[in-house]
């Protein structure tokens, strides 16, 4: 990549990881993040920014938010205690602050609690199954739930691909042997899994591919199918 070339993917990867890059152009730059180097330079701006949200003012809502709470909730002109009174209003205070924390920080404040929006069971045939993937969110995360315990070799492991249509296999990370995994994907991972319909396994030296692509045989190949 050229030094000018780099600058200006530096610029967009900047302004991707700021969500400011909108658009026409952000579509045309995520069809970039199939590439190592875009994805390290995505990676790069995100551990950059992140913690760096403004923080919050403290504002007083105006008086007609008051009254329409009150006139919503049916608390104007009713007999009620002013504990319960108060107690309502400030549950709904709470439920309006919490959807603005959502507007603020995006889709992935609560992490955990994702919807699984695609899945792929892994196997040799559809009595052996060795492993369940789980995409949760809009492919922010996956889980990985060991169900059958995989051969294999003593100094290897085995490594997770998305296969992004017309692109490189993209690595989602090592595969757990036994137990389970739960996965956060980067920008560079997301794109990649966004234009895949199918993932693989490959047998890979201990600690993964070191080239960045699959270096060993790919052992097993999955269509990612709607939960």
């Amino acid at each position: 990549m050229k030094s000018s070339n780099r600058e200006l993917v530096d610029r967009l990867a900047a302004e991707y990881a700021l969500g400011t890059l909108r658009g026409r152009a952000r579509r045309h730059f995520e069809r970039w993040l199939v590439s190592p180097q875009v994805g390290v330079m995505v990676k790069a701006w995100e551990d950059r920014l992140a913690g760096l949200e403004p923080p919050l003012e403290r504002r007083a809502p105006p008086p007609k938010v008051w009254q329409a709470i009150e006139h919503r909730l049916e608390l104007r002109g009713a007999r009620r205690a002013p504990a319960l009174r108060w107690a309502a209003i400030a549950a709904s205070v709470l439920f309006f602050l919490v959807l603005g924390v959502f507007a603020l920080r995006g889709p992935g404040v609560f992490t955990g609690q994702l919807p699984v929006t695609l899945q792929a069971d892994i196997g040799a045939d559809a009595q052996t199954i060795y492993w369940r993937v789980e995409v949760r969110g809009d492919r922010q995360e996956l889980d990985v739930q060991v169900r059958s315990a995989h051969p294999l070799e003593e100094g290897k492991a085995l490594e997770l691909w998305a296969l992004p249509e017309g692109g490189n296999p993209v690595s989602l990370g090592l595969l757990p042997n036994t137990g389970a995994a739960h996965l956060v994907l980067t920008a560079a991972q997301r794109a990649a899994l966004a234009g895949a319909q199918k993932i693989a396994v490959s047998l890979e030296p201990a600690g993964g591919s070191p080239t960045g692509l699959p270096t060993g045989p790919v052992l097993h190949v999955a269509g990612l199918q709607p939960a």
